[in-house]
């Protein structure tokens, strides 16, 4: 089945779901299926793009806002 996953945008909280995205991702490409990532904020990610962008993960730590 093809899937389209959605994620990213530009919320403060675009990082977690990237992250989540990330997950999704991998979990159904092992499932079998073939998947589109898109990125709401940029559109459809190219098969680079994706790579350095879903392995990008979240800080371990919130930002601080001082």
């Amino acid at each position: 089945m093809k899937v389209g996953v959605l994620f990213g945008g530009t919320s403060a909280e675009r990082d977690v779901s990237i992250a989540s995205g990330a997950e999704v991702v991998r979990a159904l490409r092992e499932a079998g299926h073939e998947v589109v990532a898109v990125d709401t904020a940029t559109g459809v990610l190219g098969p680079d793009e994706e790579r350095t962008l879903l392995r990008s993960g979240v800080a371990p730590e919130p930002p601080d806002r001082g």
